[in-house]
């Protein structure tokens, strides 16, 4: 892992004379002089209700200050921005990303490290270009990307990491060639995921335990263990139910030590149950889950962290092994989806794009392909105060004090001006170039095409 720190150091650093400034402007510190910036003459989403016309909003320093249906009088040294009737929300959270996610797993054997990190600073600043102004990585190294972007080194989402994720051996994170020599053989090798540090294979609840622990030592704000097979690897079935109950709760113990939660890779009803039962918070997928595990999951009040956009369109290079997995996730896809709604599960809004940026390009189609199941104000909430209630579940370790994914006092000024109407069509956010007129993060302009602004 530390390697891979320096990486990004070594790169970041070559980019900080061009970005510095701008970052460090979008980010200042809270003061009685912080720089007041305030919104005026829009329509505001504030991440849980239906919008509001007329409204205002007053931002000091990284956060808001107040918000307002009369007018609020500006200050000397006021910004003001007249958002000229446009709709102001929540900049968006992404639940499920995997930001080094950048090449294939071929082309990652074949490149110097650095080269994939300058694409994840890269990936990093799109997304952020995108309206995602934060996301929870859901399995990787990008501790430094974080630290990078969080102290100014180059524009990027807020970042909770999970750090590696946790697999058993012939797990979903065993990514070890067939012919690798047996894990228990004397000088075996790890894995290139593995020296990475974008997975680790625990086996028994001392290592389970050791796995989880380093994860936390890096700066984990969740733990991240795959649970069930899954549709981009070859040798773990779907149907497979990965770490014993014991292993599980060992996570789930360790994990709670920190003040944080678990969450899991499971697609298939046993394996699911069998996480929940151990204690974790969060199901990521649950595609082929059924009714039965999906009320359990309601009664309990535990979040379902699916997506949509990965399965519409399998990533190229792929196995007919894989291919047929994917197939078999996508054809569940509806059916999960009408239930899980039905029972009133909590759903997150993810979308688990991997292996190169063009694929991570697709992210803003996640809000028009889920508009089969849900309407506009549900897919919003989602993608705001909703994923912002699921990563509060990291307690203690939860990376940013202030709120996310809501437009309150004291929450991140974390906005979106947005042109058109995403509540009558929630396909305009698909092309977020077109429709995103103002992006804002802590305060700080990353994009501002209004007319006005130009």
């Amino acid at each position: 892992m530390n390697q891979h720190l320096r990486l990004i150091a070594i790169v970041a650093a070559s980019l900080s004379g061009a970005l510095v400034h701008a970052e460090t402007q979008a980010t200042p510190e809270p003061s009685s002089s912080a720089p007041a910036t305030l919104i005026r003459n829009v329509r505001i989403f504030d991440g849980r209700n239906e919008p509001w016309s007329g409204g205002e909003v007053l931002i000091v320093g990284d956060k808001i200050a107040q918000v307002s249906r009369t007018p609020i009088a500006p200050g000397a040294n006021t910004q003001v921005i007249d958002g000229g009737g446009r709709l102001l929300s929540p900049g968006f959270i992404d639940a499920h990303v995997h930001m080094n996610s950048v090449l294939t797993p071929d082309e990652m054997r074949n490149v110097e490290p650095a080269y994939a990190t300058a694409l994840a600073i890269k990936g990093a600043e799109a997304a952020l270009l995108r309206g995602f102004t934060t996301q929870r990585d859901t399995g990787g190294n990008v501790f430094g990307l974080k630290q990078a972007i969080d102290a100014g080194v180059f524009p990027g989402p807020r970042v909770y990491p999970s750090g590696a994720a946790i697999s058993q051996t012939s797990g979903h994170g065993d990514s070890r060639d067939l012919m690798a020599p047996p894990r228990f053989t004397p000088g075996a090798e790890l894995s290139l995921d593995e020296r990475l540090g974008e997975s680790v294979l625990a086996d028994g609840v001392p290592a389970m335990l050791t796995a989880v622990r380093e994860q936390l030592r890096h700066g984990a704000s969740q733990i991240k263990l795959l649970a069930s097979g899954g549709a981009s690897t070859e040798f773990d079935p779907l149907y497979v139910s990965e770490f014993t109950p014991e292993e599980l709760r060992a996570a789930v113990d360790a994990a709670s030590s920190f003040g944080t939660y678990v969450t899991v890779h499971s697609y298939n009803p046993e394996a699911t149950r069998r996480a929940i039962e151990a204690g974790v918070r969060c199901v990521e997928h649950g595609h082929l889950l059924d009714e039965a595990v999906l009320k359990l999951m309601a009664d309990r009040g535990i979040w379902l962290s699916t997506n949509v956009i990965v399965y519409e369109k399998p990533p190229a290079g792929i196995t007919p092994v894989q291919q047929a997995k994917f197939e078999e996730v996508w054809a569940s896809t509806d059916r999960m989806m009408r239930t899980a709604k039905k029972l009133k599960v909590k759903i997150g809004f993810g979308t688990d794009l991997v292996y190169g940026l063009a694929n991570q390009a697709r992210q803003n189609r996640e809000f028009t392909l889920r508009a089969k199941w849900f309407t506009p104000l549900e897919i919003l909430r989602q993608a705001t105060s909703g994923n912002a209630e699921l990563l509060a579940l990291s307690g203690r370790r939860n990376p940013y004090p202030g709120k996310i994914g809501v437009i309150e006092p004291g929450a991140y000024a974390d906005l979106l001006l947005i042109d058109g109407d995403p509540f009558s069509d929630i396909s305009i956010l698909e092309h977020p170039e077109k429709s995103l007129a103002l992006i804002m993060k802590g305060g700080g302009i990353y994009k501002d095409s209004r007319p006005a602004a130009r």
